[in-house]
């Protein structure tokens, strides 16, 4: 595109949070030099996503949401295996399930819990069949067999393009065009849809912002990608089978283009435990929308930053003090009591007092299982009733490893409270052998 299409009005730069107009050759140049992460060139065949400029022509106006992007997850979930810091998997580590070596390797997928790997064969990329996983430190098989698309795809990873499966919620762009991007990673333009019109004449009419959006088209932004999907059989004609959904851009309607996971009361999946409590990463949307923060209008980024990675998940506060910025002890938002041990029962020092290990537990599974927490926030479904009924992890036993969910149900009712009733309704049903 060429400069004199983006930058035509200068009298909008100041309205826009630009006072100063760079030439983008200038601004590109000096990027090369301070970037670490080796920037990924978009192949021949995804290039041209109309309407997008790429967050390098986003960061000459916003240098400091571009910085603190940098610092995330999402800037770094496609990388190049040369980018110094990028490989986290270990190649020297042997394994039967790892069948190629590092030199077959063009691109890397992911680095907090797992790292993937893609090969270029032809026009598109493929994932290679084994990952890499951090927290054990292991080679582990990667060929998904129970994902909802996966009898339409034939049992071979050369016949699994990532285009059509993965890089939908790996790239900015190709989600909207459904054959084109703008770049590699999760940018700009993933949550404030095409630029192109802003950067030629900055405005906040012709940009979305997320955060005036009404909350079901706000959180949508989010759960394009973080809500475990199918896609209606009426888009299969036009796009084929696909892991993501075509079309949406920021500000529609998400359920014009996907359908949320099916779930069965009582019947366990890969998705979802029987209580319907997600089981696996990318459920964080499933399980937030059946929570009351849903339903008293809280939006995915009032906890996450989506502009910068300094705490871990893309928090704006470490710890309680995220929590406590909505709860606390003269909250009307609760917990109504007069301090957090009384709501607790807990030291204040200790993990039962924080917040997220309690109603966030690590219950669903990354590249492990129990690594993945919970977002539906409320108790009940991370108690031990859900141990005793549906045999899914709790928080409880996640710390009291070494005690049974009958004790910890037996503790539950010891607190009294109002989920005294609650802990009662199922202790009365167990064989008189396990109350104790």
């Amino acid at each position: 595109m060429k400069l004199k299409l983006i930058f035509p009005c200068l009298i909008f730069l100041l309205y826009a949070g630009c006072t100063t107009t760079p030439k983008y050759s200038e601004v590109k140049q000096q990027l090369e030099k301070t970037d670490t992460i080796r920037e990924i060139p978009v192949p021949d065949y995804a290039k041209g996503a109309e309407g997008h400029v790429g967050s390098k022509v986003c960061k000459i106006c916003h240098p400091a949401h571009y910085a603190g992007w940098k610092t995330t997850y999402h800037s770094k979930m496609i990388q190049d295996p040369k980018s110094p810091g990028a490989l986290v998997a270990d190649f020297s580590v042997k394994s039967e399930h790892r069948t190629f070596n590092l030199e077959d390797v063009d691109l890397l997928v992911g680095s907090r819990f797992k790292q993937r790997f893609m090969k270029k064969i032809g026009n598109d990329y493929y994932m290679l069949p084994a990952q890499w996983n951090v927290t054990d430190k292991k080679w582990a098989r990667y060929f998904p067999q129970d994902e909802w698309w996966n009898n339409y795809y034939p049992q071979d990873w050369k016949q699994r393009p990532t285009s059509l499966l993965c890089d939908g919620c790996h790239t900015t762009g190709l989600i909207k065009t459904g054959n084109k991007f703008a770049e590699w990673n999760i940018a700009c333009e993933s949550c404030h849809g095409p630029g192109g019109d802003h950067a030629n004449a900055p405005g906040l009419e012709n940009i979305v912002n997320p955060a005036k959006l009404p909350l079901d088209r706000a959180n949508d932004v989010c759960f394009s990608c973080h809500l475990e999907n199918t896609i209606p059989a009426e888009f299969w004609e036009k796009h084929g089978v696909r892991g993501y959904p075509v079309g949406y851009k920021p500000g529609d309607d998400l359920t014009n283009y996907k359908l949320p996971a099916p779930f069965i009361p009582g019947n366990e999946g890969n998705v979802f435990f029987r209580s319907g409590v997600g089981k696996k990463n990318r459920t964080q949307g499933n399980d937030f929308i059946h929570s009351t923060m849903h339903k008293r209008g809280i939006k995915c980024f009032s906890c996450h930053n989506p502009h910068n990675g300094k705490y871990t998940a893309m928090v704006y506060k470490p710890g309680n003090a995220l929590c406590l910025m909505c709860h606390g002890e003269s909250s009307p938002s609760g917990p109504y009591v007069r301090n957090i041990t009384e709501h607790t029962h807990h030291k204040p020092e200790s993990p039962g007092s924080q917040c997220i290990e309690c109603h966030m537990p690590r219950i669903g599974k990354n590249a492990a299982p129990l690594e993945s927490r919970s977002h539906i926030f409320n108790f009940e479904y991370m108690s031990p009733v859900q141990t005793i009924v549906y045999d899914q992890p709790n928080a409880c036993n996640r710390c009291h490893q070494d005690k049974t969910p009958q004790w910890a149900l037996n503790a539950l009712k010891s607190w009294g409270g109002k989920g005294k009733w609650s802990w009662n309704s199922v202790l009365h049903v167990l064989p008189e052998t396990t109350k104790q």
